[in-house]
């Protein structure tokens, strides 16, 4: 079953900034990225679900809304990321950048939607107490984690 809109609580988004996020996917993949996810289990972090031509990421407990994607079918089956945003909300007073956040989006794209195994991009502002604290507070997931390269000054 696809996740749509009403498949679960969210806050509609409002001002978002750009993020340079690009990505091309393969018929199959694009699917599967339609298909979104809905919630099942406390650990699940993210509800993600496609109106066309828009892909969108929002917190599972909250409903808040993270990011959003516009995507163009190629001729192929395939798609394209056209568009990338970040909620301005969380823009504002973030110490992790759009740099950060388009290695989080890509992990979450990969992992979440498309089954793959990607490394999770430790946030570079923080020092983890704990290994695999800071993804599964995140991302609700267990996989090997990576230091992300230094954000742009």
């Amino acid at each position: 079953m696809s996740a749509a809109s009403t498949s679960w609580k969210r806050t509609p988004f409002k001002e978002c900034v750009p993020i340079p996020y690009h990505a091309s996917f393969d018929a199959e993949q694009f699917v599967r990225l339609k298909i979104g996810l809905i919630p099942r289990k406390m650990e699940d972090k993210w509800f993600i679900y496609y109106e066309k031509p828009e892909l969108f990421f929002h917190r599972s407990w909250t409903g808040q809304p993270v990011y959003r994607l516009t995507l163009a079918p190629l001729a192929d089956g395939g798609g394209t990321v056209s568009e990338a945003f970040w909620s301005k909300e969380l823009a504002v007073g973030s110490k992790n950048g759009p740099d950060y956040q388009v290695q989080l989006l890509d992990f979450l794209v990969a992992n979440l939607l498309l089954g793959q195994s990607k490394s999770f991009p430790f946030p570079p502002s923080l020092r983890e107490p704990m290994p695999g604290l800071i993804e599964h507070h995140v991302s609700g997931t267990g996989f090997p984690e990576s230091r992300p390269k230094s954000e742009k000054s």
